[in-house]
């Protein structure tokens, strides 16, 4: 048994690289997780944009058809041109939000193959320390062994 079982100082070798390893899949998995937040928080700023895009569209017309209506002969084209322009705004933010969804499901997915990265570490950090601690109980029980050989040979 103790020839397929490495030596006690290649085993800890082996669970520190797999510790390393872990610590990686850690930094990948916060990084992930950061840049799904930033895209999350983009994809909200775009959202309150559109909003504040369709209240100004909103209160245009509400301008037109009150407050402007005694002067609307004088002032309908820049009226129009403005509504045009919230418009065209808003249709810009319409399609950058699109983008930004698009964003942030690949940023979520990044996560979530982080995270798999991560579990998949962890499991063979786990079966590493496993191999360690055998090595160390098959080392002990040899020296027993060979302890209780030299007593008996006394």
């Amino acid at each position: 048994m103790m020839g397929a079982l490495p030596q006690p100082r290649e085993a800890q070798q082996l669970h520190r690289l797999r510790e390393l390893r872990v610590q990686r899949a850690r930094e990948r998995c916060a990084q992930a997780l950061a840049e799904v937040e930033r895209a999350a928080e983009a994809v909200h700023g775009r959202q309150r944009q559109i909003e504040r895009g369709r209240s100004a569209i909103d209160a245009l017309a509400h301008a037109v058809v009150h407050s402007f209506a005694p002067h609307l002969p004088r002032w309908s084209g820049m009226a129009a041109a403005q509504r045009d322009r919230l418009a065209d705004r808003l249709e810009r933010d319409e399609y950058e939000l699109v983008s930004e969804e698009h964003g942030l499901e690949q940023a979520q997915e990044k996560s979530q193959q982080a995270r798999a990265e991560l579990t998949r570490a962890l499991a063979r950090e786990d079966a590493v320390r496993g191999l360690v601690q055998e090595t160390r109980r098959a080392q002990r029980l040899a020296r027993e062994a060979r302890a209780e050989l030299e007593t008996e040979d006394q």
